[in-house]
């Protein structure tokens, strides 16, 4: 199957949904791929958390918008691309009001946003959107339904990226059962982070790092991949992010057997009632202050078998009445945000006051990715990155909400840039007469495809494919692997040796398993039909190798990354790592 277009977006998330609205806009031919449906692909709807932050400053305030920009930089840890940071800072604002034109409800308060201080943040400016970032993809899908010049492919997988003449220059994959060739002037890669590859994620099926690795494997940089959001997250009867308000609350942590798992980890003076006060700050695991024994004790536990029979510990927040809850001094938003949160909870049949529940320790969001510009350009020319796909916008720790402002934020400059690179090589521009009536729910289709077969040269399948990274490819679609078997080995491994506690040795292990795994998988026997898991599989090791090189790379603690063997910031290490093939 072939297909030329203009501008290919691959993934269908809060920043890929908000490309291809961007790119369509500037009147081009925009391909939307996507593994599912929108609304059920990609983390930003994913329903794993009562609420969405979203951080933006206040325009109308003196200063506030510095101070967002400010408060990434200093969380970042010399790990942030400044002018990136700027960008997000600068044009969050916008956001909210192009969100809200479209119909994405915002928490009220006092005839205003309802805002508080979020993770890593220094002065309150988190918005709250109910039910996640559902809103958000809802909003988004139907502005695509009102574009007629963006045509969407669910159902699909993209295997790889192709280069020609040292330009992307489109990408392969599969589809109804079928190999799919497409050129296209751009590619726009939004296919989040690396989930899937962890035993304990909060992410969908479909995050499997395929962005990072197909990047990577068609020679374009990544940076800052050993930076990795991790966190507690209610892991029975139900999995949920543990939101970092909630420790101001001070639930009450046991192994299986009822007893208390700090004192293990805790030097002396420290007590758990000042780590968790400490980590009402953020959600997110960071080893720059005493919240880090928070998760290095439920994760010490867990691996010396003192868990549960679900490989959890148990929380107690019965105690957590509206009245304890009132009784509480509140900088962390817990007075508003408990009763979402307990809502929301019992929407999935779990009643906090009542009911036994269990943590435990979550990867969550990559905060690295693909290198882009200020255009939202990888080091390869014609391919952009945006949302978590894309790396440099933050560092080694990242504020809380920041991920789905820089959806939008990136999303919509990834799309735009991605069109005007399209028209520069050929691709079909349209007049605003042609852009108005795709955007016309009610107009006739303008043109023929509307420009989705671009001018320049035709595909040429045997040109695009003859190098060897797809000749691999095509070869492990149709191996007969035990696919399964060998992603719960690299799910274990990743969770033991990549989260909290990574060390020298455990490093060195995982990147053994993870070559020991790509060779299981490349001599397995030829099979008869394709399996496009093997594909996720393949690219899951890539990108889990990158992390752990990358991590090995950086011997100290800086951040979300926490050496157990370096516990300490390096000043010699005050510079971003970048990893090309």
């Amino acid at each position: 199957m072939k297909k030329t277009v203009d501008v290919l977006v691959v993934g269908t998330g809060g920043a890929g949904c908000r490309a291809a609205v961007a790119a369509a806009d500037r009147g081009v031919s925009v391909l939307l791929v996507s593994k599912k449906e929108i609304g059920h692909s990609g983390a930003t709807s994913y329903p794993v958390a009562e609420m969405a932050g979203y951080n933006a400053g206040d325009v109308s305030v003196p200063c506030d918008v510095q101070k967002h920009f400010d408060d990434i930089m200093k969380a970042g840890q010399g790990m942030a691309d400044e002018k990136l940071a700027a960008i997000v800072a600068a044009r969050a604002p916008e956001t909210i009001d192009e969100l809200e034109t479209w119909g994405v409800p915002f928490e009220t308060e006092d005839d205003g946003y309802y805002i508080f201080k979020s993770c890593f943040s220094n002065y309150p400016r988190t918005h709250v959107i109910k039910g996640h970032g559902e809103p958000i993809t809802h909003a988004l899908e139907k502005q695509i339904e009102r574009r007629r010049n963006i045509e969407i492919w669910t159902d699909t997988t993209i295997m790889g990226l192709h280069v020609r003449d040292g330009k992307c220059a489109g990408a392969y994959g599969y589809r109804d059962g079928e190999l799919l060739h497409i050129q296209a002037k751009a590619v726009v890669l939004t296919t989040g982070g690396s989930g899937q590859a962890f035993e304990r994620n909060m992410n969908p099926m479909d995050v499997t790092g395929s962005g990072y690795a197909m990047a990577y494997e068609a020679g374009a940089e990544l940076v800052n991949m050993e930076f990795m959001q991790i966190g507690m997250g209610f892991s029975y009867p139900v999995v949920n992010i543990f939101n970092g308000y909630i420790w101001e609350g001070r639930p009450k942590l046991s192994d299986r057997e009822g007893n208390e798992i700090f004192s293990a980890v805790l030097p002396e003076g420290i007590t758990s009632d000042d780590v968790m006060h400490e980590h009402r700050k953020h959600f997110p695991f960071s080893s720059s202050d005493i919240s880090k024994y928070l998760e290095v004790a439920v994760q010490t536990a867990i691996k010396e078998g003192r868990g549960t029979k679900n490989r959890g510990i148990r929380a107690d927040l019965t105690h957590m009445t509206d009245a304890y809850i009132a009784s509480l001094p509140d900088d962390c938003g817990i007075h508003h945000m408990w009763g979402i949160a307990r809502d929301f909870m019992k929407s999935r049949n779990v009643d906090l006051l009542k009911d036994e529940v269990e943590v435990a320790v979550y990867a969550h969001a990559v905060n690295g990715g693909v290198k882009i510009s200020p255009d939202a350009m990888s080091t390869l020319p014609g391919l952009f990155a945006a949302g978590e796909c894309a790396g440099g916008p933050h560092g080694a720790d990242r504020l809380g909400g920041n991920m789905m402002v820089t959806c939008q934020v990136f999303g919509k400059i990834a799309g735009s840039s991605a069109a005007e690179y399209a028209v520069s090589q050929g691709g079909s521009a349209a007049g605003e007469e042609a852009v108005s009536q795709w955007c016309s729910a009610a107009g006739e289709k303008a043109g023929s495809e509307n420009g989705s077969e671009s001018a320049g040269r035709d595909l040429d399948v045997r040109e695009m494919t003859s190098d060897s990274q797809y000749q691999k490819i095509i070869q492990l679609l149709y191996k007969d692997a035990e696919t399964k078997a060998l992603q719960k080995r690299l799910r274990i491994a990743a969770q033991d040796h990549l989260l909290v506690g990574r060390n020298e040795e455990g490093l060195t292990s995982l990147l053994k398993t993870v070559d020991d795994l790509k060779e299981k998988l490349m001599t397995a026997p030829e099979g008869q039909t394709p399996n496009i898991a093997n594909v996720d599989l393949y690219h899951m090791l890539t990108t889990v190798g990158i992390m752990a090189d990358s991590a090995l790379k950086r011997k100290e603690s800086r951040g979300s990354h926490h050496r157990s063997d370096y516990p300490d910031m390096d000043p010699r290490f005050g510079s971003p790592i970048t990893i090309k093939k």
